[in-house]
């Protein structure tokens, strides 16, 4: 009877021990299996910064989780835990610091933007005013403190900011383009005026004061070696008597006539001139004396031959003296007209109508 009471009673000891064997299979599996959970989980969360080495932390978790399934000795597998352990927290504090610093750079970046755009902003105006406005802007995404909005925020604003520029060039543009319509119209109205200062407003030719630079001048050039010029001095006849029988009407138009015809009869790079008076005088570059006189000879026989209309219903015909000159070693422009001045007071006192050179 004892023997068999002793039987019983290790039977139900060997059954609570199977018991508690399966149990704490179950639970081995069940850790097995959170812990490779937790590893995947830890995985997970390492983030792709190449510079950080994500894949050599991923490579330990994976070879841990290996193990887990393995035949390897609790000591064993408790030292690569350890191992796995530490390097992965020593990638989260490098990861840390990583994050850090980059949130550090990019605060730096929106200072240097924000003090750019507020530097800009300086000098007031509805523009500049927008640009210390984005400025602002900047520096309130810089506290959002997640990087996702920080750079959306920035987007907008550069966006804004970009056709802000676009808006300011436009009005430079179109600033640039009124200072340039002025600046041409004040080109303009300074020629007009410098034109006016060397007209005569009656004739259009040339004025006393142009005819005398370009008479300085032509000697300059023809003293240093340049190109020679002959003058012509122009007088015309009986002008008097025209202004007492047609009255200064008729004269003024006589007068502009003759510059017309003068015109007419010259080159384009010749000056002609109202020296004063019923007086005109054309300066001819590299004509020779006998040139010169030539050419005076035939305006005289033109002119004779012209009759001008000098009101609706009259017209009247009109003639020149012409004293000629050239320019000669040594001359200045007092003694190149004084001789074209003498050929004039010659060819009126053998009776006017022609054309004599002084030499």
């Amino acid at each position: 009877m004892r023997a068999l009471v002793h039987g019983l009673r290790e039977r139900r000891a060997l059954g609570v021990l199977a018991s508690e064997r399966d149990h704490a299979r179950i639970r081995a599996l069940s850790l097995q299996d959170a812990s490779g959970s937790l590893l995947a989980c830890v995985q997970a969360l390492l983030l792709d910064f190449d510079e950080l080495g994500p894949d050599v932390v991923r490579r330990a978790l994976d070879e841990v989780r290996g193990r887990l399934v393995a035949d390897v000795s609790p000591a064993v597998l408790t030292d690569e835990v350890r191992a796995c352990t530490e390097q992965v927290l020593d990638f989260a504090e490098r990861e840390r610091r990583y994050l850090d610093d980059r949130d550090t750079e990019l605060r730096r970046i929106i200072g240097v933007l924000q003090e750019g755009l507020l530097e800009l902003a300086a000098s007031g105006g509805d523009h500049h005013d927008r640009m210390r406005a984005r400025g602002e802007r900047l520096e309130a995404a810089s506290q959002l403190g997640d990087l996702v909005r920080i750079r959306q925020a920035i987007a907008r604003e550069v966006e804004a900011l970009r056709r802000d520029v676009i808006d300011k060039q436009a009005e430079d543009a179109a600033r640039a383009s009124a200072l340039r319509r002025e600046i041409d119209g004040l080109r303009a109205d300074v020629e007009q005026a410098r034109s006016a200062a060397a007209t005569d407003p009656l004739t259009g030719a040339a004025n006393r004061a142009a005819f005398d630079a370009e008479l300085a001048r032509r000697c300059q050039l023809a003293d240093a070696g340049g190109e020679a010029f002959a003058l012509l001095v122009l007088d015309v006849d009986h002008f008097k008597q025209i202004n007492d029988t047609h009255g200064h009407a008729v004269g003024d138009r006589v007068l502009v006539a003759m510059v017309t015809f003068c015109r007419e009869h010259v080159r384009r790079g010749d000056l002609v001139a109202r020296w004063g008076g019923e007086e005109f005088a054309i300066v001819l570059p590299s004509a020779s004396r006998r040139v010169a006189l030539a050419k005076a000879r035939h305006m005289i026989k033109a002119l004779a031959r012209r009759a001008w209309q000098v009101d609706t219903t009259q017209t009247l015909r009109f003639a020149v003296s012409i004293g000629v000159a050239a320019w000669g070693k040594g001359d200045d422009p007092a003694r190149v007209f004084e001789r074209a001045d003498r050929g004039l007071y010659a060819a009126k006192q053998a009776g006017r109508g022609r054309a004599i050179a002084a030499r």
